[in-house]
């Protein structure tokens, strides 16, 4: 019989003719709390749907790729020209002491600028990092009509990656004003350059083996093959690339290696790329969050006696997985991010306490002074409720 962890490897990526899904690492996947849909708001052609299995193309694809450049955890991955290649294309553009404007347009802007992608929304902040990086004195970002284009959803998130490219353009000590928008009319388009584990099956493994409250988090699905607790550390272990990240990450090391020092800047939470998280002593050591954190942002560590959580800020996209999923709301998101903790890759203790085995029901949780766990008083408490309601 192939084990659980075995087949998780084989099939959780999705094919398309365009781009590769890799469902591990959406959110939607991990977890019915998360409500993240930016993929299938963005596309123009409404062929994203979501779903319990996460974020599926089940319409016409186009392979615009803006749903690449949306996730935040790098789930969609465009198979013929992804990140890494447009980065190669920018490379190859003639740069020197002249400094001249680097001009990057969509299909139906300029045809003579140096870089078309298929939608402004397309474009990523390592997309307008790395011309700045090869010596361009300023990008200048051409913008037809988009209310015109059919890709007007997908042109709509165009603000918002210039934004928290400028939040990393203070980081860098790069002036503002070297990225800009030219408007221009609508144009034609250009011609562009050339078995399994089925999620029911993952998420059984992972309630039965996960501690306390973390089962409350995780869909509940009936799985008759029984996974080994190996078997489910080797499933909740296994996180690909998020390969959007490793390229934003290997273009800032790159800038402040030719730089030198990085100004601190703080943003607020709801914009920033990474998150500043804390745990509070209401944690019961049940590891849901580490569990389905997409990116291993957070990881949990157990020895005999203590349990605890670390974090790397590096990793984390501020998808808050942990967050929506933790029952007792013992995770906070801080009000501001230090930017510059991309780039320190310092892993963080955010927790320790003390496990205990629960009198009721044998999990470990974290000794608070009583012989019952959370769940458990919890789960008392509804009865009691529930029979009080039935003598009212």
């Amino acid at each position: 019989m192939v084990g659980i962890a075995g087949r998780v490897a084989d099939t959780i990526i999705n094919n398309n003719q365009y781009v590769l899904i890799e469902a591990s690492l959406c959110t939607r996947f991990r977890t019915p709390k998360s409500d993240c849909s930016i993929c299938a708001d963005l596309c123009p052609m409404s062929a994203i749907s979501i779903s319990e299995n996460g974020a599926e193309i089940k319409g016409e694809c186009i392979g615009c790729g803006v749903c690449s450049a949306a996730c935040p955890n790098g789930a969609f991955m465009v198979k013929e020209r992804n990140d890494k290649k447009i980065i190669q294309e920018i490379g190859s553009k003639p740069t020197g002491p002249e400094a001249r404007i680097f001009r990057i347009s969509c299909e139906r802007g300029d045809a003579s600028s140096d870089l078309i992608v298929s939608c402004l929304g397309r474009l990523t902040d390592v997309l307008l990092l790395e011309p700045i990086r090869m010596g361009a004195s300023k990008i200048e970002i051409v913008q037809p009509s988009c209310s015109e284009c059919p890709s007007v959803k997908a042109a709509s998130h165009l603000n918002g990656i210039i934004q928290r490219t400028l939040y990393l353009y203070d980081m860098l000590g790069i002036e503002r004003d070297r990225i800009y928008k030219k408007e221009i009319p609508l144009q034609g388009l250009i011609k562009m350059p050339e078995k399994t584990v089925s999620r029911r099956e993952l998420f059984g493994a992972i309630r039965k083996n996960a501690m306390g409250v973390a089962a409350a988090s995780i869909p509940d699905f009936e799985n008759n093959e029984k996974g080994t607790a190996k078997e489910f550390r080797d499933v909740i272990q296994q996180r690909p690339e998020n390969l959007k990240r490793t390229l934003l990450l290997e273009s800032l090391r790159n800038f402040s290696q030719e730089n030198g020092m990085l100004k601190a800047v703080y943003v607020n939470a709801n914009d920033a790329i990474l998150a500043e998280i804390e745990v509070t002593s209401e944690c019961t050591a049940c590891g849901v969050c580490a569990a389905l954190c997409p990116t291993g942002a957070i990881t949990q560590a157990q020895t005999e006696d203590l349990f605890s959580l670390s974090f790397n800020p590096h990793l984390c996209t501020n998808c808050q997985v942990c967050v929506k999923a933790c029952m007792h709301k013992a995770i906070n998101i801080k009000e501001s991010t230090l930017l510059n903790l991309l780039l320190k890759q310092k892993e963080v203790k955010l927790f320790e306490g003390k496990r205990k085995a629960c009198a009721a029901c044998e999990l470990d949780f974290i000794d608070k002074g009583s012989d019952i766990c959370p769940l458990c008083i919890d789960r008392h408490k509804r009865q009691t409720s529930a029979v009080e309601m039935l003598f009212k």
